[in-house]
């Protein structure tokens, strides 16, 4: 039903100096409720990266186009069932990107594996090939491509697709700083779903690098709101609200924990 579509939606800007931090090992525990049918839901997921990343200000702002060597997982329970998954990008010093990914869902499995090629380091470009547990393989292209601006301002691009053309789309997401410690983050989506055409945005206030709020909406007609306060360098508390504007019943409550260190 919609709100196991809707439920990953609540869970997946002058630039001045700022102290960056730097950060390995990625935690989250979050539970949500879901008011309609009374249900609820617990995940938990992490990655490890080989070597540091710096914050751009904010406490969990980096770059655009990742550069780092990682490994993850990820587990959750939801409607009595389970969902898990491990995964990792290897980046070679030739500049080639190795990346693989197994996932279950209620005891469907499927298996992902990539290749791409970093041509600098302000773009890449990537093929990937899904196999799921019954079905053909699907194979997948994508390129990001991050515009440098003043400071640590960016603004930054993806497109994907499949190799029918069925599923494809661009997102782009604007970071800068406002100065005074305050930032903001713009994100906007389009996709194109066998003949079904979306769209999403968010955006996400710093009023420091510690605290923020944030919004998003879609062509659904379904958002959520969210605050996020670090209490120190390495503990995060996160609250949101979900809902669907023509479903009034439609609500979830979420909370997560974020560990980085």
């Amino acid at each position: 039903m919609m709100f196991k579509y809707l439920l990953p939606a609540i869970a997946l800007a002058g630039s001045a100096a700022v102290t960056a931090e730097e950060y390995q090992l990625f935690t989250e525990l979050r539970a949500s409720h879901i008011d309609y049918d009374s249900d609820n839901t617990w995940s938990v997921n992490g990655s490890y990266f080989f070597d540091k990343k710096q914050t751009l200000g904010p406490l969990d702002q980096f770059e655009y186009i990742n550069k780092v060597t990682n490994v993850n997982a990820a587990f959750s329970r939801f409607d009595d069932e389970n969902f898990w998954a491990v995964g990792g990008e290897y980046f070679a010093e030739n500049n080639l990107v190795v990346s693989a990914r197994y996932t279950e869902n209620a005891g469907f499995h499927a298996t992902t594996v990539g290749i791409g090629y970093l041509v600098s380091d302000d773009f890449i470009i990537r093929a990937q090939a899904a196999k799921p547990e019954k079905g053909d393989t699907r194979y997948l292209f994508s390129a990001s491509y991050n515009h440098q601006l003043q400071g640590n301002d960016y603004v930054g691009f993806t497109a994907h697709t499949d190799e029918e053309f069925d599923q494809y789309g661009i997102s782009s997401k604007y970071f800068a700083s406002l100065g005074a410690d305050r930032f903001i983050a713009l994100g906007v989506s389009l996709k194109e779903d066998f003949d079904r055409s979306t769209w999403a945005t968010n955006a996400d206030y710093y009023f420091s690098k510690m605290t923020s709020v944030g919004v998003s909406y879609d062509k659904d007609d379904n958002y959520s709101l969210n605050t996020k306060h670090f209490f120190n360098q390495n503990w995060a508390l996160e609250a949101g609200f979900g809902s669907n504007a023509d479903t009034s019943d439609a609500k979830v409550y979420s909370l997560s924990v974020t560990g980085q260190f």
